[in-house]
């Protein structure tokens, strides 16, 4: 019996379909945040090239959307597999030796997680009195992006682990398999 296209598409676990959710979520919030950016870089551009007077708050708005759109961006590009990955040498490995190099690869990417979690977590409690520039709001709303962007990172790369329950989660993501 052959898979439909769409049976092969679907996810084949609680945690595929979790992580699809998750990150249709988050690709929602960035398309916001992308609207936002562009048309407040918009506005700025429209204020000190047609008014001759740039506004002041505009910037501060873009830098903290790109911010925030880079961190929950990464965790969604997790799920599909599509960070950068350089694979020369793990082609040429064996099975096991594979396997070994790609749960190495996973758990440094952990332990990189958690200390941006803890580093970010830290950051925005050091800075959490003192507002920006601008906007006036506190330094821990934007410091936030690096705390939470790694805990989405994290819950997404346990998600991948148990819908594929295999080490190498992105296999698929460039094609050339």
């Amino acid at each position: 019996m052959t898979e439909t296209p769409d049976e092969a598409a679907r996810p084949e676990n609680w945690a595929g379909r979790t992580a699809n959710h998750l990150s249709t979520l988050l690709n929602f919030i960035i398309g916001i945040m992308m609207g936002v950016m562009c048309a407040v870089t918009a506005w700025q551009i429209f204020a000190r090239y047609v008014l001759n007077d740039a506004s002041s708050w505009s910037e501060e708005v873009a830098r903290i959307m790109m911010t925030w759109m880079v961190m929950i961006g990464c965790a969604t590009v997790i799920n599909t597999g599509g960070h950068v990955t350089v694979t020369a040498c793990i082609d040429r490995m064996g099975p096991r030796l594979r396997s070994v190099s790609l749960w190495i690869r996973d758990i440094a990417m952990f332990l990189t997680l958690f200390a941006i979690l803890w580093a970010g977590l830290q950051f925005a409690s050091l800075n959490a009195v003192q507002l920006s520039a601008a906007l006036s709001i506190p330094l821990s709303w934007i410091y936030a992006a690096l705390w939470i962007g790694a805990v989405l990172m994290l819950v997404m790369l346990v998600l991948v682990h148990l819908r594929k329950r295999t080490s190498d989660w992105t296999a698929e993501a460039d094609g050339f398999e």
